[in-house]
């Protein structure tokens, strides 16, 4: 199996991962890049919660750690159970960029990381494993953000009805690139998800995938996700 495809299949264990689905051309709206001040930080804060949907559930549990030779956030994102090992997402806590991710499976273990303009690192087989191995090591003029957590990013911006923004993320097929995700506030909904209702920005998002995602108002992360020809809707199941 060729490596590109390798990295396709780990990334759709996952909602908002790789961009195997529609892909944009590029931005189409004003660009927002990790660390401006638009960017309201402070709305994303350490938390546990589950996403359910027939078949499958997801855990997101966001912490502080010190990794990178600083404090970062950590997001664990689990697959079915907490048993497993779960996908490691880090990001910065002062402008929400992209730090590093690994994901320890198996056969292969991905580990990159993006530094002094450079988004580097490796995807290494295990054991007998037919993988192909990839290293990373490509110049960008700035950071991005992980497409497995775009809607952390998204609750970030002033949303209002009908803000639009065009949000680089780091696509890990081939060398790595850049790929934009065209945004756009098109609704207010009421959102009744496990028993509750919670008012939410419903916003489009096309360019790793074509997604729709409710963002609460008043929480720093979606209660509903519903990606274009995969994954199904995710609703919010659980809040730990």
């Amino acid at each position: 199996m060729k490596a590109k495809y390798i990295i396709v299949l780990v990334c759709c264990m996952f909602m908002f991962s790789c961009s195997n689905g529609q892909v944009s051309e590029g931005p189409i709206y004003d660009k927002v890049i990790p660390g401006q001040a638009e960017i309201e930080y402070s709305k994303i804060q350490p938390h546990k919660i589950e996403y359910k949907k027939m078949g499958g559930k997801m855990i997101y549990d966001l912490k502080k750690v010190n990794k990178y030779d600083k404090e970062v956030y950590e997001m664990n994102i689990y697959f079915g159970n907490e048993s497993g090992t779960p996908d490691k997402i880090y990001f910065d806590i002062n402008s929400l960029e992209y730090v590093g991710r690994v994901l320890d499976l198996k056969d292969y273990i991905i580990d990159v990381s993006f530094k002094e303009s450079v988004f580097k690192g490796s995807l290494k087989p295990k054991g007998e494993s037919d993988y192909k191995p990839v290293d990373y090591n490509k110049e960008y003029p700035h950071n991005g953000f992980e497409p497995a957590i775009i809607n952390y990013y998204i609750a970030a911006l002033p949303l209002k009805m009908g803000y639009t923004a065009s949000i680089p993320t780091f696509d890990l097929n081939g060398e790595s690139s850049m790929i934009w995700a065209n945004i756009k506030v098109v609704d207010e909904e009421i959102v009744k998800v496990a028993g509750k209702k919670y008012d939410t920005w419903k916003v489009s998002s096309i360019g790793i995938r074509e997604k729709t995602i409710w963002i609460s108002k008043d929480l720093g992360y979606a209660v509903k996700m519903k990606t274009k020809g995969a994954g199904g809707t995710w609703k919010l199941n659980k809040v730990f």
